[in-house]
């Protein structure tokens, strides 16, 4: 087993899974910031209240302020006047759901059908639900919503959980994840604000907030680095039954190391990879991202625009394949089960209300 550390600043550990491409990372790149045009959807409070769709989905967990809405801005490679996710430094701030679409030639959008409700369309594309941070004690408010959502969304791909190198993994964080192996879910791990821990020897180390770019200093050792994400697989991936998918994701978003995000489009090529992106495998990709360069773009949106002012950020927090094998029926001694714990016979796992106890029960 070891650290995979790649000529574009790929600072990640696939132990399980093969690490991507640079020509699959390079068509990742493509299509989040050139070839698919991202838009707001909808906010969601409750699972009831979430579309009809016919475009795969990725969602975006974690605890408040762990950089969720920084991450995705720095996926789509938002223009900071128009960002895709609204940040704040206020824990717990948002209450909803978000839905963003992303998608090739008309993009992802929503749309009024005949019987009058709304439906998700765009071929091609993903949708990213941004999901509310918890903790601070948002776990009451939201978290019975949030499990019903990632237990019964049949769209639902993959949930990415972002744990803070800094800070590292909370018992918050590992009630989640329980209850995501509980629920058969499949689930990802990012570790964010790796800058925080880790910066690599680079030709140019920038810090990027939106204005100006800060000059750097390397810091920490990739040893260092190796530590923290063996300490963390041993809370992702326990010996026995199923556990998060063997690969660990670092990422900074508002560090530029030699003019590349730090571990970008690691991500951008997981996200795609779990809704089964065609990749290409020559170099066509590769050739076509030089020959365009980097390109800075501004979100389509359904809202009017909202002004920003340095007191009151524009955007605030806000909440989001290889695919998965069906889940099989389950057996009549199953059923029973279920029906005496108060699930309905056709669901696995615990039901969302289950888990949101186990969760609640486990931190105290």
């Amino acid at each position: 087993m070891s650290l995979h550390f790649g000529k574009l600043g790929d600072w990640n550990w696939y132990w399980e899974t093969l690490a991507p491409t640079i020509a699959q990372k390079t068509q990742a790149q493509h299509f989040f910031t050139k070839s698919a045009s991202p838009r707001f959807l909808q906010s969601v409070g409750v699972f009831r209240g979430f579309p009809e769709s016919d475009v795969p989905e990725i969602a975006f967990v974690g605890r408040s302020n762990v950089g969720k809405s920084s991450l995705l801005n720095a996926i789509v490679n938002a223009d900071t006047k128009a960002l895709l996710a609204r940040t704040s430094a206020t824990p717990g701030f948002t209450k909803t759901m978000n839905l963003y679409g992303l998608g090739p030639q008309g993009g992802v959008h929503y749309k009024k059908q005949p019987s009058g409700h709304g439906k998700i369309v765009g071929k091609g594309g993903i949708t990213i639900v941004d999901m509310p941070g918890y903790g601070e004690g948002s776990l009451v408010e939201w978290g019975t919503e949030i499990m019903k959502y990632l237990q019964g969304r049949k769209q639902l791909r993959r949930v990415f959980v972002l744990i803070d190198a800094q800070h590292g993994i909370k018992d918050k964080d590992r009630s989640l994840l329980a209850s995501l192996r509980l629920g058969g879910v499949s689930h990802q791990v990012i570790l964010s604000k790796v800058d925080k821990i880790y910066l690599p020897e680079a030709k140019s180390i920038k810090r990027f907030d939106g204005k100006r770019l800060d000059k750097l200093r390397p810091k920490g050792t990739l040893q260092g680095l190796r530590q923290t994400m063996e300490k963390l697989r041993e809370e992702i991936k326990p010996p026995v039954g199923a556990g998060a998918i063997g690969e660990i994701l670092a990422c900074s978003s508002d560090v530029l190391v030699d003019e590349r995000r730090l571990g970008i489009d690691a991500v951008r090529f997981a996200m795609l990879q779990a809704i089964n992106f065609p990749f290409r495998g020559d170099q066509s990709a590769v050739e076509l991202a030089k020959k365009e360069g980097p390109k800075i773009r501004t979100m389509k949106t359904n809202t009017p625009p909202i002004a920003a002012s340095p007191e009151k950020p524009l955007f605030r927090t806000v909440v989001p394949n290889i695919p998965e094998k069906p889940r099989p029926e389950p057996s009549a001694r199953e059923q029973r089960a279920a029906r005496r714990a108060g699930r309905k016979p056709s669901a696995r796992g615990p039901s969302a209300m289950e888990m949101l106890e186990r969760m609640s029960g486990s931190v105290g």
